[in-house]
């Protein structure tokens, strides 16, 4: 049984994500993933307060600047952390 550690699973996990590009990374997982739970977010806080829940319009473009600040940040983030591994690891 071979025990790979934490580092050693995320080094393998982003070098492969970083293959297939960063504006692939921020187009799904920043701007549909990350729009998708903010829109649900959205609402749900917008039911919750007793709001009206408004037009789709503000909540794609919410959505579509929210995606892709949380997506931008998640790479830079993630490929610091990836560098700082690299640095240390070799």
């Amino acid at each position: 049984m071979i025990i790979v550690s934490k580092e050693e699973k995320f080094f393998t996990s982003w070098s492969e994500t970083r293959k297939k590009g960063k504006w692939k990374f921020i187009l799904f997982n920043g701007v549909f993933l990350g729009g998708v739970g903010y829109s649900l977010g959205k609402v749900v806080l917008n039911l919750f307060l007793g709001e009206w829940v408004g037009n789709i319009a503000e909540y794609i473009s919410g959505a579509l600047v929210f995606g892709i600040i949380f997506g931008t940040g998640i790479w830079v983030y993630t490929e610091n952390r990836y560098k700082k591994y690299i640095a240390n690891k070799y």
